[in-house]
Formats: C-alpha cells, sequence, structure tokens
C-alpha cells in the first residue's frame, strides 16, 4: 500500500509527458521509481487470493466463502465506478476501472473456482498465465461483434462508448490472467498449514524459481511483446508489459513478493507494524489517499502557478512554468504517508472494537 501510494503520488506531482518507463526519455531514477511499484497489483491479487484462503478457514465452509467473495467484489465494482472514479477525476468524464474493479471481478470468478477440482484448476491458471499474451485480441473482438467490449474488459487495455451515455469506460486493468494469479494466490495457503521454517524454505525456492524463470523467458523472447535485446541494459531487462498483465511481468514482480514474504515471516519490529497497520487498513487507506493526493496537488497548484490543475486530464492542462520533479513527489509522499497513520490506525481500533459485518467488507 505504501509503494502503491509513491506511484499515484508520482501521477500527480511528478507528471511526466511521456511514459516513466520509456527508457529513450526517462531517467534512472524515474524509471526505478515506477517500476519498483509494478509488485502492487500483483501482490494485491496474490494476497487477497491468500487471504480469502484463510477468511474460508473460519468460516469452515464453502458456500459461505462463496458468498463473502461475491458480496466483496460487488462492493469492490461499485466503490470503483463512483467513489474512486469521482477521486481520481473530480469529475465523471469517463469509468476507469483499475485495480480495485480487477479485485472485485476476480473475487466474483474466485467464487466459483473454489469448487472446481484443485490440481486441474491450478494447472488451467498457470497455463492461461503463462499463454495469454498469444491470445489472438483482434480476431475476438470481431467475432464479437457489438460485444467487444466483453473482451476490451477481460483483456484489452481500451475503452468503449456506454450505450447511448455521452461517457465510456477505460479499461485499464483486464481480468484475464489477474483472477488466474488470485487463484494461485488461495491455492497457495496449503503452505500456512506446514510449519515455519519449510514455509519460508519453499517460499524461497519458488521467489528464485522464479526469477530464474523471468531471466530465461526475457533471454528467449517468451511471454512479452516486449522483447529483450541482449545488447541491452538491466533496466531494458525488466522493462516488461503490465497492460495487460504478460507472462515475464507476472514472474518478474511475484518473485519479489514471495521473496518479501519470506524474509518478514515471524519478525516483529516497529517500522514492519506499522506497515501491517496500512495492510490491515487497505481499502480504508486506498479510499483516503487518492482524493487527498489530487486535492493538494490542486492546492500547489493554485498557490504555485495561480490555477488549480487535475494532472489526471494530461499535459493538455500544465500551467505555464511547471516542470516534473520527483524530489518533490518523493517528500510528499513521506508527508502523506505520516498524514494516514493515525486515521488509518483510529479506523483499525473501531473495526476491532465493532461486532458489525460491514467492516468485513472494507
Amino acid at each position: 500500500m505504501v509503494i502503491m501510494a509513491l506511484d499515484h503520488t508520482r501521477d500527480f506531482w511528478t507528471s511526466t509527458q511521456f511514459d516513466p518507463l520509456d527508457l529513450s526519455q526517462s531517467s534512472v531514477a524515474l524509471f526505478l521509481t515506477r517500476w519498483i511499484t509494478h509488485i502492487c497489483a500483483p501482490g494485491f491479487i496474490f494476497l487477497t487470493g491468500l487471504s480469502a484462503y484463510f477468511h474460508g478457514k473460519k468460516l469452515n465452509s464453502k458456500q459461505e466463502l462463496a458468498r463473502f467473495l461475491m458480496v466483496r467484489g460487488m462492493v469492490l465494482i461499485l466503490l470503483e465506478l463512483t467513489l474512486i472514479n469521482l477521486s481520481w477525476q473530480f469529475d465523471y468524464n469517463f469509468a476507469f476501472v483499475q485495480v480495485i474493479w480487477a479485485l472485485g471481478v476476480s473475487m466474483i470468478l474466485l467464487a466459483g473456482l473454489i469448487y472446481l477440482p484443485k490440481k486441474l484448476t491450478i494447472a488451467s491458471c498457470l497455463a492461461l498465465i503463462g499463454l495469454h499474451g498469444y491470445i489472438n485480441d483482434d480476431y475476438i473482438r470481431q467475432l464479437l461483434g457489438n460485444y467487444e467490449w466483453i473482451w476490451i474488459l477481460a483483456h484489452v487495455r481500451s475503452g468503449f462508448k456506454l450505450f447511448e451515455f455521452d461517457t465510456g469506460i477505460f479499461a485499464a486493468y483486464n481480468i484475464i490472467p489477474l483472477f488466474a494469479l488470485m487463484y494461485l494466490g488461495y491455492a497457495s495457503g496449503s503452505l500456512y498449514e506446514v510449519e515455519t521454517k519449510q514455509r519460508v524454505r519453499l517460499l524461497l525456492i519458488a521467489a528464485t524459481g522464479l526469477a530464474t524463470l523471468f531471466v530465461g523467458s526475457r533471454i528467449l523472447s517468451f511471454g512479452d511483446p516486449s522483447p529483450w535485446n541482449s545488447d541491452g541494459s538491466i533496466l531494458s531487462l525488466i522493462n516488461t508489459s503490465k497492460y495487460p498483465m504478460s507472462f515475464s511481468y507476472i514472474v518478474m514482480t511475484m518473485s519479489i513478493v514471495l521473496l518479501t514474504m519470506a524474509l518478514v515471516e515471524n519478525r516483529k519490529n516497529r517500522m514492519l507494524d506499522v506497515f501491517l497497520m496500512y495492510g490491515q487498513a487497505s481499502l480504508f487507506f486506498y479510499l483516503l489517499h487518492v482524493p487527498i493526493i489530487n486535492l493538494s496537488a490542486h492546492l500547489w497548484t493554485y498557490m504555485e502557478f495561480g490555477v488549480a490543475i487535475n494532472f489526471f486530464n494530461g499535459s493538455k492542462v500544465w500551467p505555464e512554468g511547471y516542470e516534473p520533479n520527483l524530489m518533490r513527489t518523493y517528500l510528499y509522499w513521506i508527508a502523506l504517508i505520516a498524514i494516514l497513520y493515525y486515521p488509518c490506525k483510529k479506523y483499525l481500533q473501531k473495526k476491532k472494537e465493532s461486532d458489525s459485518a460491514i467492516y468485513s467488507y472494507l
């Protein structure tokens, strides 16, 4: 959550006219600031599946777990289409469906997947993650005709008009292969039924295996639409495709996620406790941080340039004299995390003291 906030802060406080991952224009610092945040979305998806496993153990009923996943998924979709979109735009010109949407739809799909044979479903999800990049999106869109929007939401980063309304939907995050990654998180729950040392060893083995698989896939130009040139730099090696998440992107980021899980296992210190608090209040944190970043950027540009700017609308609205500044982003990011500490802490206290079932969905 904390690293995710860095990316969103950069969107509003160091907006650039080029993609920060464009190595022909970006600096190393800007590239790495964007790149490190790649671990966030796959981590959210995988750990949501793992959390569903734990919740299912508490409920001791697949039917109850499926019902919870369905309701929680619909809550997330509703929040994405309403409060979250308004937070990004302070308007509603277009509905952007992003990671919260992907989490919601994947949870609804997981509600059905938990009933399927485990080994077969794991194999199918692994195959989908490995091979989805070779699907012919154009052919499927042509095949669906007026219903191509279904495939856009599933696998194409694009927009479409919503019926006869003046607005539309832009699919920033697609469902394929994210729901498969969520199921693999769910299936990984069995790791937490073994002894701690063995689990840490297995996590380290898995992280090393994924890292090796990542390097191999890049050398062989497999699983990513942007192949690595062997004469290129390390930055070129790790510059994988996120939309939709390529095979190389997923194995790269998940190797870091699994390594982190192994390193923090059973460790206790003040810093980890703070990070844990943000993680336990993850949705509350998300709902607060976007409007705060957006509103504060409006106030900053008004005081600095005499006009309030929403950087979400692109460089066409930039005020005269604006220049990107990465240090400004890092300073504001640190301030943002500090500002959100006590609201998140109070929220968690309220959540633990309350018997309301509503908190389990938020």
